[in-house]
């Protein structure tokens, strides 16, 4: 089961880089910055790249660090409370949002079910690097980063 987790960090990393830049057109999407200043200003949208950055840092190495693997479900966690939050709060700014820009409002229509199974992924990294840790390396369980 744990073959999988590493590459899912890398595509987590690509999805958050790859994702934000297009979406966000460079940093220069303004109506993203817009829909949902507190989360997606310029330097949120940068932020969310460097989190990507430290996903892909971690993906050969999670096993070894289970309590970043906790704190980047946190993180995305974060991010599904935001996204619930807008949509609880500004339900009625997403036609117009669609309409003015389809790719920017598919993305205001995503990211919270994105960045949920990425948070579930996280914390599955979590429970497994924390047996892992709990039975010892002399189980032959654990692996070296």
């Amino acid at each position: 089961m744990s073959r999988w987790l590493g590459p899912a960090f890398v595509v987590a990393g690509l999805v958050n880089i790859l994702g934000m830049l297009l979406v966000s057109r460079g940093f220069s999407n303004e109506l993203l910055a817009q829909a949902q200043p507190q989360v997606f200003s310029p330097f949120g949208q940068a932020m969310i790249c460097v989190w990507g950055l430290a996903y892909i840092a971690v993906a050969r190495a999670w096993q070894a660090l289970p309590w970043l693997c906790l704190v980047f479900f946190v993180e995305k966690m974060a991010y599904v409370g935001a996204w619930v939050w807008w949509w609880w709060a500004s339900a009625e700014r997403f036609a117009p949002i669609f309409e003015q820009d389809r790719l920017t409002g598919l993305f205001m229509a995503g990211y919270g079910p994105n960045d949920l199974a990425f948070a579930l992924v996280f914390l599955c990294a979590f429970v497994l690097a924390r047996r892992q840790h709990k039975a010892g390396p002399q189980s032959g369980r654990m692996q070296a980063p």
